[in-house]
């Protein structure tokens, strides 16, 4: 691989490493397939729970340094991090930004490459070497096993232990997981880490710890804040619905201790998320004045409303239409996009989740929420689906829908062809300097429309799954049985549960 990778750009290199790829993700479903099929019923406990966790992560590990030593990744995502190196280095921590928000690292992702920069800096290394690319790629591919961790302890206490050791082996194994932070090298892989915690503690009932993690999602990359509606949703009624049962004395003594923690913890978790998100803004004090808000604008809703293109070889709606790459017109209504969408997002997660359905359900519309915002909302990339894909394996833990696998087969997949397409198709599936680069405009156009239906078709599918389960609790479960044949035709079967 890194053979191929150093001999430059090339059809024969390119189209290896995308058939690699691909057969990889799809050996990965399949495999997946057949243990969730396995194990899907079982109550033996697993045997060498941490010795089989160390293996998982550390193929993953091995995995993701392999391919991110050997692609340097999409230059311009690239070229924002290495960036960043050379203004701490010239300017100092306070002289980073300067007030284009879509031009440098979100807050809390700066504050994370914060020790690597200053590493990188004193240990002098190349900005071209090998040395800073893999102080680059590190934290990505740290935050990507975080996030596997947390699928793991989301199914753990949800499904079972072996469960959640196939998961979150499928996570660390999977290139459907770590194309975008080995291969195409973007600071959505932080987002994706936070928004798996914030729906773990959601699950958990823990609402501090859950506003937390989303709002560092939302200061970690443009594509956070669409969980917000359903957190918002979730921590609030359940703070009022505290307060009304404690001022009435209704519940009873497990009850009240629970409604006593919510009303404490909803209002601390959203008054320490924003008052930690300022201390954050404080960096920035060169560009931005002492108000709190104008900062919180700048990161949090002004990208919802002054995105540049209505696709960029992303996924989308828009794809389909022959609007890759086109700008909106100087009369778009951004500003009616973001009511719209936000009100239709809220009125959904409220239907469902106020038809009395576990917790559980919360975090399907968490996935259900960021999949509509991605392919119907402008303003998306090629790389910004990968924040729904740990989302949909998440809700499947919690939910056990089979149906919810398949939503996340078919996107994943058609994610990593576009991803990968759009790499090869701009010279850009190597590891060569920028200078020896003659980068193309886009992607591959037909690729992206093919891989943008299928996206549009599994969100309309996923959309009859959501009111399925949220307003009928009918679901498909896998049963339990061995073999690839039989669990091949156990996943297609169509019996409900």
């Amino acid at each position: 691989m890194k053979f191929l990778s150093a001999n430059g750009s090339s059809v024969v290199s390119d189209a290896i490493i995308s058939v690699f790829l691909v057969l990889l993700a799809v050996g990965c479903i399949i495999g997946s397939i057949v243990l969730l099929c396995r194990f899907s019923e079982s109550e033996s406990k697993a045997k060498h729970t941490s010795a089989k966790m160390a293996v998982i992560l550390s193929a993953g590990f091995v995995l993701r340094l392999i391919f991110s030593l050997c692609i340097r990744g999409y230059r311009g995502d690239y070229t924002v991090f290495s960036a960043m190196f050379s203004a701490i280095e010239t300017k100092g921590v306070a002289g980073y930004y300067g007030g284009d928000a879509s031009a440098v690292l979100y807050p809390v992702v700066f504050l994370v490459y914060l020790p690597f920069a200053a590493l990188s800096n004193v240990a002098g290394l190349s900005f071209y070497g090998l040395g800073m690319q893999f102080m680059i790629k590190l934290p990505l591919m740290i935050a990507d096993l975080l996030a596997a961790f947390a699928v793991y302890k989301i199914a753990d206490r949800y499904f079972n232990k072996n469960i959640a050791l196939i998961l979150c082996a499928f996570v660390c194994v999977c290139p459907i997981f770590f194309v975008g932070s080995s291969i195409w090298c973007t600071p959505i892989t932080f987002t994706v880490m936070f928004l798996c915690f914030s729906c773990y503690f959601l699950a958990r009932k823990n609402y501090a710890l859950t506003v937390a993690f989303a709002t560092a999602a939302a200061f970690s990359g443009k594509e956070g804040i669409y969980i917000f509606p359903v957190v918002c949703v979730f921590s609030c009624y359940h703070f009022v619905r505290a307060v009304i049962n404690i001022s009435r004395g209704k519940a009873a003594d497990g009850v009240a201790a629970v409604d006593r923690r919510a009303a404490v913890t909803v209002p601390v978790g959203f008054i320490a998320s924003l008052i930690g998100a300022y201390l954050i803004g404080l960096i920035m004090i060169k560009t931005y004045d002492p108000n709190p808000f104008d900062y919180i604008y700048e990161f949090v809703i002004a990208p919802l409303t002054e995105w540049k293109f209505f696709t960029f070889d992303g996924l989308s709606i828009y794809a389909v239409f022959g609007r890759n790459g086109s700008i909106p017109g100087a009369r778009f209504p951004a500003w009616l996009f973001v009511i719209i969408f936000f009100a239709i997002l809220t009125a959904v997660v409220c239907i469902v989740y106020f038809t009395k359905r576990n917790r559980a359900t919360m975090v399907m519309l968490a996935a259900f929420s960021l999949l509509t915002m991605q392919v119907y909302y402008p303003g998306t990339s090629a790389p910004s689906m990968q924040s729904t894909l740990l989302i949909l394996l998440a809700a499947y833990a919690l939910v056990r829908d089979k149906r919810i696998l398949t939503v996340l087969f078919a996107v994943g997949l058609a994610y990593l062809v576009n991803c990968i397409t759009v790499m090869a198709n701009a010279g850009q599936l190597n590891n060569l300097n920028e200078y020896d680069i003659e980068t193309a405009a886009g992607g591959i156009e037909a690729v992206t429309v093919v891989c943008s239906v299928i996206a549009v078709l599994a969100h309309l599918y996923f959309t009859a799954v959501t009111v399925s389960v949220g307003m009928t609790g009918q679901k498909r479960m896998l049963g339990k049985t061995d073999g690839f044949g039989a669990s091949i035709k156990e996943y297609f079967s169509v019996k409900k549960g």
